[in-house]
C-alpha cells in the first residue's frame, strides 16, 4: 500500500470494456497505483455506435447491456475509465456517487458532454486536443511492464529480434508488400540469429497467412504467434524478455509505448501508407528524443538507451490529487 492517507474503505472502480488496448491501459495504471480496486466489466449493444453526447442525453448507460446502476454502491472511490464508450458510464456514476469520488479518464472522449465533471483526463500528446487544468498530455499510452526471468537454454543463436506487427485502422490498411519488405530487410541484415514474431488482433487475415509462409520456410523464426487465431498462451512476455532488440510497426501507440519501457533498442517501422498523421507524429517524436530508432538502423549499436513509463507518470498525478 502506498504511504498516502486514504480512507480504509477507499477503492478504485475500474471500468473495463471489450477493447484489449483499453483494458491494458487501465491495468497498467492500477498496477502502478497499488491500491484496492473493483472491476466493472461492461458489454455494449448496438447503441454504442452513437456519439457520446447522444449516449449521455439518453442517460449515459443505454449502450450497455444489463447494467444495474442502483446495485453499484455509492462509496468513496476513484472511478477509472478508458476509451470513448466508457466515458458516459463513468460520468453517470460520478454524478450519482458521493462528493468524495474522483473521476479519472484515459484517452480524450471526443464529442462528450460534462467534460468538466472529470478530475483529470490523460491523453497522448499527438492527439489534437488542447491541454488544460484537467487535460494532461503524455508521451505515449500506459502499458504493462512485463518482466520475466530468462531461461538460458532457449534461443542461443543471436541476435534475437522480436517483431511486433500491428494492423488495419480506419482507412489505413496494412499491405503485403510492407510486411515482405520488413522481413526481407531484417533477414538481409542478420548473418545469423533468431526471429520471434507476433501479430495483433487488428492484423488482417492475408497478412497472417503471409507471415506463416515466411515462418515455415525460414528456420530463424522460432515463434510465430497470432492472438487473433491462436488459442494458446500469448508469448509476448517471453518475446520481450529474450529479445536483444525490437522491431514494431508504428500504427500502434500502445505496442510502441510498452516496448519503450525496456532498456533495449526499439526500431520503429512507419510510413504514410499505413500510418495516420498522428502515428507519424508520435513515432517521429520518439526517434527525435532518443526513445526509439528508425527501422533502417536495425542491429546498429545504440548507446544510452532512454526509456519512459507513462503508467508511472499517470499514477503519480492521480496520487497527488487523492492523497
Amino acid at each position: 500500500m502506498n504511504s498516502y492517507k486514504i480512507n480504509n474503505k477507499f477503492y478504485i472502480l475500474a471500468i473495463l470494456d471489450n477493447r484489449v488496448g483499453n483494458r491494458n491501459q487501465v491495468f497498467a495504471v492500477l498496477s502502478e497505483l497499488n491500491l484496492p480496486y473493483k472491476i466493472l466489466d461492461i458489454k455494449y449493444n448496438w447503441l454504442a455506435n452513437l456519439p457520446n453526447f447522444m449516449l449521455q442525453i439518453l442517460g449515459g448507460c443505454a449502450h450497455v447491456k444489463n447494467l444495474k446502476i442502483n446495485k453499484i454502491k455509492s462509496e468513496s472511490c476513484l472511478i477509472l475509465s478508458c476509451g470513448r464508450r466508457t466515458f458516459p458510464v463513468a460520468s453517470k456514476l460520478k454524478s450519482l456517487f458521493s462528493n468524495t469520488t474522483y473521476f479519472i479518464h484515459l484517452m480524450y472522449p471526443r464529442l462528450s458532454l460534462n467534460i468538466r465533471g472529470c478530475d483529470l483526463i490523460f491523453t497522448p500528446f499527438h492527439d489534437n486536443v488542447k491541454t488544460s487544468d484537467r487535460v494532461i498530455k503524455t508521451l505515449g499510452s500506459p502499458a504493462p511492464l512485463d518482466i520475466i526471468k530468462i531461461k538460458k537454454k532457449q534461443y542461443k543463436t543471436k541476435p534475437i529480434i522480436s517483431i511486433l506487427i500491428g494492423g488495419n485502422h480506419g482507412r489505413y490498411k496494412l499491405k503485403s508488400h510492407i510486411i515482405n519488405y520488413m522481413i526481407t530487410e531484417a533477414l538481409n541484415k542478420m548473418k545469423q540469429g533468431t526471429i520471434l514474431i507476433s501479430t495483433s488482433r487488428r492484423t488482417p487475415d492475408n497478412i497472417i497467412k503471409l507471415i506463416d509462409k515466411w515462418g515455415k520456410k525460414n528456420k530463424v523464426f522460432k515463434i510465430v504467434f497470432h492472438p487473433k487465431i491462436n488459442e494458446e498462451k500469448n508469448p509476448l512476455k517471453e518475446m520481450i524478455a529474450y529479445a536483444d532488440e525490437f522491431v514494431v510497426t508504428g500504427d500502434s501507440v500502445s505496442m510502441v509505448s510498452q516496448l519503450c519501457q525496456y532498456e533495449k533498442p526499439v526500431r520503429v517501422f512507419f510510413n504514410r501508407n499505413f500510418c495516420s498523421t498522428k502515428h507519424i507524429k508520435f513515432c517521429t517524436k520518439l526517434i527525435d528524443e532518443g526513445y526509439a530508432y528508425p527501422f533502417e538502423s536495425l542491429l546498429k549499436k545504440c548507446d544510452n538507451i532512454k526509456t519512459f513509463n507513462t503508467a508511472k507518470k499517470i499514477s503519480k498525478e492521480i496520487l497527488s490529487i487523492i492523497k
